[in-house]
């Protein structure tokens, strides 16, 4: 996979403007090295001279986050440009690390951890693959649990942002969770002719009375069979009852839709009109099986509702947001994030905005093995590391491997069973761990032989 990885990698970093090119250099050999092996620490890559210019520029005051992730979004906006329509996921994810040291700048959190927030902004192609195409806007916060507008305005300031980079709001539909069930960042959208799908969280005042209400008296346009992942359940029982524990079916779904009209938050700092008229998709699970909890969205959309293809489009469109929750897997556990041993705030969060196009490759990587499982296994792999894993795998591989066959082998290393289903990021990352400390020594033996044979 480092092959695979690192051959474009570089020109996610390349670009970076620091005002020293010492430091623009530093970036793309940094993002080079640690792209082949993106969950190791840093000393374990690194030479101890490497290591301590690592530690440096994370840490240069030259250096900031944005300008490490520039050359990425200009990338990104490459990859999408001149489509007609684009997916931009928005979503965050609390970055928790253990207090040893204390951090300077970060929250204490559960656990005696201390934590931030990265909140970040994923284009996903609007084509049905779900294929990531990159992150377009990113941003920082402490503290991670407050309750004050500041931190809740970062959904309405990514929204802006993503459009500030050119993107067209008729072409560009945004997809948020619960938290995002905000009045003003709903009438920030309505307000630009943006386009929206966003899932409710209130049962909020509308003019027909209660929204569920509303909801409950809605006609079924259609019914559908959607694969259901399993959950274990999240730490805290505020996220237990939001996302409880479940087994991974097959759920039967019924679908509704209406449209209604919100009224004003009264709470709201700076709304353009006392009432919303947004267009309400609801999913839900008419007979879960016993012992399960039922499946339920609501959806408010920009989109229309017309016909039971549109409604379809819409709750499909939605769940390609499962995207970004897959992407933050992949660079808390994929890149080992909250591993880095990094003093305070700010050179963490350059360390996150570094991370973040190696996430969003190996995010890519595993998305396009699964929606193209027959392709060459060359396409995933360098040939030391083929060679290597055809020594050490489970089972043996194909003479002709697929990156599916490819990417089982990786996982078995990392201890995952084929009839457990398909490898999750932990298991992914053991094994290419594994299979990289084994390349590494493949590589010094035949050093070594080659030292040697010259010597004769």
């Amino acid at each position: 996979m480092a092959g695979a990885v690192q051959c474009d990698i570089v020109e996610e970093f390349e670009g970076a403007e620091f005002g020293d090119q010492r430091l623009n250099r530093r970036l793309a050999q940094l993002g080079s090295t640690m792209a082949g092996a993106p969950a190791r620490s840093f000393p374990g890559v690194l030479s101890d001279a490497e290591l301590e210019a690592a530690y440096r520029f994370f840490g240069n005051v030259k250096v900031d986050s944005g300008a490490i992730l520039h050359p990425h979004v200009r990338q990104t906006l490459g990859r999408i440009a001149g489509r007609d329509l684009v997916l931009v996921a928005h979503d965050s994810s609390t970055m928790s690390f253990n207090s040893e040291g204390e951090r300077d700048g970060l929250t204490p959190a559960r656990g005696a951890k201390q934590s931030f927030l990265t909140h970040c902004s994923l284009a996903i192609r609007a084509d049905g693959t779900r294929r990531p195409e990159g992150v377009l806007v990113a941003s920082y916060h402490v503290p991670t649990e407050a309750q004050d507008g500041v931190l809740q305005d970062r959904w309405g300031d990514h929204v802006r942002n993503v459009h500030a980079l050119g993107l067209s709001p008729t072409k560009v539909i945004h997809l948020m969770d619960r938290e995002a069930d905000d009045y003003e960042v709903l009438d920030l959208l309505c307000r630009m002719g943006g386009r929206f799908v966003i899932r409710v969280q209130h049962n909020r005042r509308v003019q027909e009375g209660r929204l569920r209400d509303v909801l409950d008296t809605t006609n079924i346009y259609a019914e559908r069979e959607i694969p259901l992942s399993k959950r274990s359940g999240k730490v805290g029982p505020k996220q237990r009852k939001i996302h409880p524990p479940r087994k991974s079916r097959k759920a039967r779904v019924a679908i509704s839709a209406t449209t209604i009209s919100i009224l004003r938050n009264p709470r709201a700092v700076d709304p353009s009109r006392e009432t919303l008229a947004l267009n309400v998709v609801r999913v839900w699970e008419p007979e879960p099986p016993a012992g399960e909890p039922p499946v339920e969205w609501l959806l408010y959309t920009s989109e229309p509702i017309e016909t039971a293809e549109q409604i379809l489009q819409i709750v499909d469109w939605y769940r390609a947001r499962w995207t970004i929750e897959e992407y933050f897997k992949a660079l808390k556990t994929g890149c080992a994030l909250e591993e880095r041993q990094l003093g305070d705030f700010y050179a963490l969060t350059n360390a996150t905005a570094f991370f973040l196009p190696i996430a969003w490759k190996l995010l890519l990587l595993k998305s396009e093995a699964a929606a193209r499982p027959l392709e060459p296994a060359a396409t995933v792999l360098d040939a030391d590391e083929l060679d290597v894993l055809r020594l050490v795998a489970r089972k043996p591989l194909p003479e002709a491997p697929t990156t599916s066959d490819v990417m089982l082998a990786i996982a078995a290393l990392g201890g995952h069973l084929k009839h457990n289903g398909q490898p999750g990021w932990q298991t992914l990352a053991r094994g290419y761990n594994k299979l990289q400390a084994l390349v590494e020594g493949w590589n010094l033996r035949c050093s070594v032989e080659t030292r040697s044979a010259h010597c004769r």
